[in-house]
């Protein structure tokens, strides 16, 4: 990405030095949320400290002109050796391995390093101090000025520097370091410069954090477009007439779907040597929509009624957009030690299955067989089945989001340190649904051969409903600090700036306005709410 700055940050920074002293001007009533910020809040407590951040010791010194000593800290350098013993003259080779020198037992719990580009993510222990930016062309490895600093920038996705408790009461510091969080690639994926966990307190000085893009989320995928979902099965024949005393019903036809839902044609009614029998309704119910109902038809002694067509199934809902109807302090979002987590667009429902046709009436044989054959009438014929429902679109996935810093319970104080985030991804666009299956033919109808005289055939199927489109998915934030329940401090030599938010993606059916997922946001400081993940 490019680091730019855009110009709305020097209104920003007036509004903070206004509000600095915490008198009676500041903003009351504001929002985190949609661009109002609690400045009283957020810049002028200076988060409680319980040492001071370079405790005095013969290696005390203000890490901007103060040389690096042996015995005050761990040496890291890109020609080192990790098997060294951290040495100004064989210094480690790995940021990695000096935390964890620095932070043993009796260690120094400082880093040297030179001002010089390490491809890692590093895991500071409370307590631990990096001193980055130091000239180690110097003998004293002093540092190198405010243009000179540690580049910690790990492969995408990963967190350059996270912070975490080891030791109690202890603060962290990190100067002339600059963290580089690349783009995200993966879809939702997120650009993060630095994650603060509970129960840690850390001072951010003289350094830059740079966050990349955030990845546009996945677009949800459609069900099949142009193949619709199986349709009902025939109804079946209804018998003839004169083979039989009394002649049974066309048997129900089935419709068995994939996800295992059934739709069936009614019997049809039974011919009988006096009348014939009502034909059974097809079941299920049909959706609340339809004009049709398929009940079975009536039977009698010289004539019948056809059975009705089967109503068509229920459309599937259509999933609502990422963020869509969600409480304002929890619409943009959760945060926890793994980053951050914003919402996908809701999967389109599948369509509703046809209702199966009404089976159709049977009826005597009115004295058209002759003696010497069975007296049965002709049988109706079964309704057909109704067509499959279409299935859903899924919903497509939240724009990942660019964050300077991510504090969770935690103390942090940022001062004379430029923060810059990227762009928020764009959430996926919903998938598209899929059109129902057409209902099944209905059962043709029993009769006299040679007379002309015939039962009543069965009902249509209902047609499947049409699956329901996937929602858009939240478009990504860019956020410089985003917090929970954590002190955070900038101070007036602080400097920040931000990308754009991601747009919400559109739902399947763009027409549809609660499918879209809504736009990300932008803010200084944001009081997140917290997403609790269980513990890998």
């Amino acid at each position: 990405m490019r680091w730019a700055r855009p110009a709305r940050r020097a209104s920003v920074l007036l509004a903070v030095a206004a509000l600095y002293a915490c008198g009676t001007g500041a903003v009351a009533g504001c929002s985190m949320y949609g661009g109002d910020y609690c400045w009283e809040e957020q810049t002028c407590d200076e988060p409680p400290r319980a040492e001071p951040s370079f405790p005095a010791s013969p290696c005390d010194g203000d890490p901007a002109t103060s040389p690096a000593k042996n015995g005050c800290g761990v040496f890291v350098a890109r020609d080192g050796n990790d098997a060294s013993d951290g040495t100004r003259g064989a210094p480690v080779r790995t940021l990695r391995r000096a935390v964890e020198k620095a932070s043993e037992p009796g260690g120094t719990r400082r880093v040297y390093a030179c001002a010089e580009h390490f491809e890692e993510a590093v895991t500071l222990p409370s307590g631990v101090a990096i001193w980055g930016g130091r000239d180690c062309a110097t003998a004293a490895w002093t540092w190198g000025g405010k243009d000179r600093f540690t580049e910690i920038a790990p492969e995408p996705e990963r967190v350059p520097l996270v912070v975490e408790a080891r030791e109690a009461s202890m603060t962290s510091a990190v100067f002339g370091v600059r963290l580089v969080a690349a783009d995200a690639v993966r879809p939702s994926g997120s650009a993060i410069g630095m994650i603060v966990r509970e129960g840690t307190a850390v001072d951010v000085v003289s350094s830059e954090i740079l966050a990349g893009n955030g990845a546009d989320g996945a677009d949800g995928e459609s069900a099949p477009q142009g193949l619709r979902a199986p349709d009902g099965v025939r109804g079946n024949w209804g018998a003839d007439g004169c083979l039989a005393d009394w002649t049974e019903g066309a048997p129900a036809a089935v419709t068995v779907c994939e996800d295992g839902s059934t739709s069936i044609g009614g019997e049809g009614g039974d011919g009988d040597v006096v009348a014939g029998g009502d034909g059974e309704q097809g079941v299920p119910a049909p959706g609340p929509d339809s004009v049709d109902n398929g009940e079975g038809g009536k039977g009698g002694p010289m004539t019948c009624t056809p059975g009705e067509n089967g109503g068509a199934g229920a459309s599937g809902a259509h999933g609502v957009g990422g963020g869509t109807g969600v409480d304002e302090p929890l619409k943009y979002g959760s945060i926890s030690a793994h980053g951050w987590q914003g919402f996908s667009g809701r999967d389109g429902k599948n369509g509703g299955i046809g209702q199966g046709g009404g089976g159709g009436g049977g009826v005597g044989p009115n004295g058209r067989c002759r003696p010497v054959d069975p007296q049965g009438g002709p049988s109706g014929g079964s309704g057909g089945g109704g067509g499959c429902g279409g299935r859903g679109g899924q919903g497509g996935g939240y724009g990942g989001g660019s964050f300077g810093i991510i504090a969770l319970h935690a103390h942090v104080l940022v001062d004379k340190t430029e923060i810059i985030t990227g762009d928020g991804g764009r959430g996926g666009n919903g998938g598209r649904g899929q059109d129902g299956g057409f209902g099944g033919p209905e059962g043709p109808r029993g009769a006299i051969a040679g007379t002309g005289y015939r039962a009543c055939e069965g009902g249509m199927g209902g047609d499947g409903g049409k699956g329901g489109h996937g929602g858009g998915g939240l478009g990504g934030v860019s956020v410089t600090v985003g917090r929970v329940d954590s002190s955070v401090h900038l101070t007036e030599s602080a400097d920040w700036a931000w990308g754009a938010p991601g747009a919400g993606g559109v739902g399947g059916d763009p027409s549809d306005t609660n499918a879209k997922g809504e736009d990300g946001q932008t803010a200084v400081l944001w009081e997140f709410p917290e997403l609790h993940v269980p513990p890998q």
